[in-house]
């Protein structure tokens, strides 16, 4: 397990990764905790660095298996949180003063998170900003100038950099929803930060383009982002019962709101991988992520194709689109008995594995 010097905390990452390819905590991290403050709120702590070494601090949260590591490393270093841990803007804290943002990938989300900051706290409230240098784009640093009160940029140091800003005015509105049509004109929308929020991704629709494989019966869209495959598949075909699920409160909410919109019938569901569904399942389709953050990994993925074949029936199938350059075919092969490619253009594969 790394140990953290600074902070005397020994640390490990959730879902596990190889100890040379990340640690639990980055130089942003690293530079945060320097700073000799305790901030009121904490956003963005991907695996519970911030949460442990700051543990009376308030939590805002969105993906369930980052606080699955949080939880783990509380124990692990026997820290005591006080702070609670809320997923919606509305459960935000009015009295705050000091809030720490671990920069995200997306600039419309760092955007979402200070617009309802801005919105609650007080004009006085200070936001310190981190992350990796190399992700803080120009035009990242130029919007935040433009648009703060007060602003502050350090020097890189161990290539991350901090940026406090001040928020006294408010900030350019944003849409809170965005969307597109699918080819079945259905129209899809969801929240700032959840996969292809604006337009129809590429892999997406190779799936729904497929021929009824013969759909039916319990039916799971794992990480279902806006929940256009599940919700699709359920608006085409006989499903006895829909379950959508993803690690992204804002994409669980974004989905929820599809499926009321749409008037389908879907059991929405927060959780890490299929930890938050206990049924056998008939089938599971999946379009899997292959990042985590800024990195390019294949252990989610795995993980999925793990879970999905413990909570498949006898007889049930997992359906998985997937980039061609990825190599999801050796690993379908290692869970399941029989794995079928039905299909690929140049930039995706469908590949239907059977328990």
């Amino acid at each position: 397990m790394p140990h953290w010097e600074a902070t005397g905390l020994q640390l490990e990452c959730w879902p596990p990764l190889p100890e040379h390819i990340a640690r639990p905590w980055d130089a942003g991290d690293e530079l945060l905790a320097a700073t000799g403050e305790s901030p009121d709120l904490l956003i963005n702590d991907r695996y519970g660095a911030l949460q442990c070494a700051f543990p009376q601090a308030i939590v805002w949260a969105d993906s369930a298996s980052a606080q699955a590591a949080a939880q783990r490393n509380l124990q692990a270093n026997q820290c005591l949180q006080s702070g609670a841990v809320v997923w919606q803007e509305e459960d935000l804290p009015v009295a705050t003063t000091l809030v720490f943002i671990k920069v995200p990938k997306q600039f419309e989300l760092l955007q979402f998170w200070l617009q309802q900051c801005q919105q609650r706290f007080a004009p006085q409230t200070r936001y310190v900003l981190a992350g990796m240098a190399k992700h803080w784009p120009v035009s990242w640093l130029q919007w935040l100038e433009q648009h703060a009160g007060s602003y502050r940029q350090s020097q890189v140091q161990k290539k991350a950099r901090l940026v406090e800003i001040t928020l006294p005015q408010p900030l350019p509105a944003q849409p809170l929803w965005r969307g597109y049509h699918s080819p079945d004109q259905l129209h899809f929308e969801a929240l700032p930060g959840v996969f292809a929020r604006e337009q129809l991704d590429i892999g997406s629709r190779v799936l729904l383009d497929l021929p009824d494989p013969g759909y039916g019966g319990v039916l799971c869209d794992l990480g279902c982002g806006n929940g256009l495959l599940g919700l699709t598949l359920a608006h085409r075909y006989r499903i006895e019962r829909l379950m959508l699920t993803d690690d992204s409160f804002l994409a669980v909410r974004s989905a929820r709101h599809n499926a009321a919109r749409l008037g389908i019938n879907a059991e929405v569901r927060h959780g890490d991988g299929l930890s938050a569904v206990s049924e056998t399942l008939d089938w599971v389709v999946c379009n899997p992520p292959f990042h985590d953050g800024h990195r390019q990994l294949t252990n989610i993925a795995v993980r999925m194709f793990e879970e999905s074949r413990r909570q498949l029936a006898a007889d049930g199938k997992l359906l998985v689109i997937a980039n061609r350059h990825l190599p999801y075919l050796s690993l379908l092969k290692k869970e399941f008995r029989q794995v079928q490619s039905l299909g690929s253009d140049p930039r995706f594969s469908l590949y239907l594995s059977r328990k």
